[in-house]
């Protein structure tokens, strides 16, 4: 059974949803969809997936939009180093999908472990038979001592064995713990209630970071938010964003509703702080193109 899956120095962390390099220590939380997204691609190591396949294995019956394959890949090469150009690890397959290189994959398995247990016990029992002398065969009282020394040596053989079976019986127990530890409970907390007609603002909370400070997008987005309002209003169409920010990195994702569709889009936006014009343009522009692609509704 694999226990640890090692991607270029980087150690999967499925309980925390981060990647955590083996040298440094350094942690670098994923997305949820991210998370999944990596770990279907270890599963399937060294097979080419297509988009489709990977839409449907991570995505499962969810709408998502067109970019939301490509921008959970980019996000995973940056927190992999990567290179986007060469696309060393993850490689796109043109008119195919991606893969995953093997080459870059280091698993670890419990079977190893208890190998290696079960060759030291050999070895020290070839070197407790090489060194006990030898005995006259017709003297009785070193045949006793004989017969006592293969008693005392098959005892010692048994017990070793059942300390390594029941080391394995530890480690299995407390892999066992771990993945029924339940998930961390995330929590959504509406911004702006009532401040736009057609749009609701939601912010996504992770267990471990509850305490931190909250993101207003609303001094960021506001000229951009009452735009997209507008728009939203005089097309019938009513507008939700779910969004959650960690270290330089923004997850968002928008859901368009109306009477007859509903579109969605998800994207990874990093250095989202860095320039706020930009910001504004892509969230605008992005925002515009889906509702540009949801069916007219005939009254």
């Amino acid at each position: 059974m694999i226990s640890e899956c090692i991607i270029h120095h980087w150690l999967i962390d499925i309980r925390s949803g981060s990647l955590i390099h083996e040298v440094t220590g350094e942690q670098r939380r994923l997305g949820e969809y991210q998370l999944k997204l990596l770990i279907v691609l270890v599963q399937h190591v060294g097979v080419i997936l297509t988009r489709k396949e990977l839409n449907t294995l991570v995505w499962e019956s969810r709408v998502i939009g067109n970019n939301s394959l490509p921008n959970a890949i980019h996000a995973l090469r940056v927190a992999l180093e990567d290179d986007g150009k060469q696309q060393r690890i993850i490689k796109t397959i043109p008119r195919k999908g991606y893969i995953l290189e093997a080459e870059f994959c280091e698993f670890r398995r419990e079977e190893d472990f208890c190998q290696d247990e079960l060759d030291v016990v050999s070895m020290e029992e070839a070197a407790a038979v090489e060194n006990t002398p030898a005995q006259n065969e017709d003297d009785p009282v070193a045949r006793s001592e004989g017969a006592q020394l293969v008693v005392q040596r098959h005892m010692g053989k048994w017990f070793k064995i059942a300390l390594v079976q029941c080391s394995v019986l530890i480690l299995l127990v407390m892999v066992l713990s771990i993945n029924s530890q339940p998930a961390p409970l995330n929590s959504l907390t509406e911004q702006d209630t009532g401040t736009y007609s057609n749009i609701q603002l939601y912010e996504l909370h992770r267990s471990p970071q509850r305490l931190a400070p909250q993101e207003n997008l609303t001094p960021l987005l506001t000229q951009t938010l009452f735009a997209l309002n507008q728009m939203l209003k005089n097309q019938q169409v009513r507008m939700r964003i779910f969004f959650f920010t960690s270290d330089t990195t923004m997850n968002y994702t928008l859901l368009l509703i109306s009477r007859c569709d509903r579109r969605q889009l998800a994207m990874n936006i990093a250095q989202w702080r860095t320039d706020n014009n930009l910001f504004n343009a892509l969230i605008y522009r992005e925002t515009e193109r889906k509702l540009n692609e949801m069916a007219t509704c005939i009254s």
